[in-house]
């Protein structure tokens, strides 16, 4: 089923927000990728975590939102969303994985983030986007 566009009630990204997404899948980049560009916004994808932090240090402007698997080749997603930690003001971070369920276990810094459970329904990344919108600055 494809996904949804933005509700008339839903802000839309503009052309100022864009997404990156970080799996070393191409599969779930390539789905994500297409999912995302529904939002109209600019859609960046890295199949590592060490390839992600570069596309985010080469951008003028923040990411809206970062999708990143958890676990991957090289850097994990949990160090990643560290690094990210560091170098975010306003942007979130989602965690993706398809071997976990449960994050309890995670350590205390990172269980705040939001974390989506592969396979996961498109309305689900829907509703991260637009609260990402919601609670990213409308001027920068």
């Amino acid at each position: 089923m494809p996904p949804s566009s933005p509700t008339p009630d839903t802000p839309s990204p503009g052309r100022d927000h864009w997404v990156l997404v970080v799996d070393d899948e191409a599969p779930v980049r390539t789905l994500l990728t297409e999912a995302l560009g529904h939002f109209e916004c600019e859609v960046l994808a890295a199949a590592t975590a060490e390839a992600g932090l570069e596309i985010i240090a080469s951008r003028p402007t923040e990411p809206l939102l970062v999708l990143a698997d958890v676990v991957m080749p090289g850097m994990d997603g949990l160090t990643f969303a560290r690094r990210l930690h560091e170098r975010l003001r306003h942007g979130r971070i989602v965690l993706m994985s398809g071997h976990l369920a449960d994050t309890s276990w995670w350590p205390t810094d990172l269980r705040e983030l939001a974390f989506l459970p592969k396979p996961f329904a498109l309305a689900s990344l829907r509703l991260l986007v637009e609260e990402a919108l919601l609670n990213y600055p409308a001027t920068r």
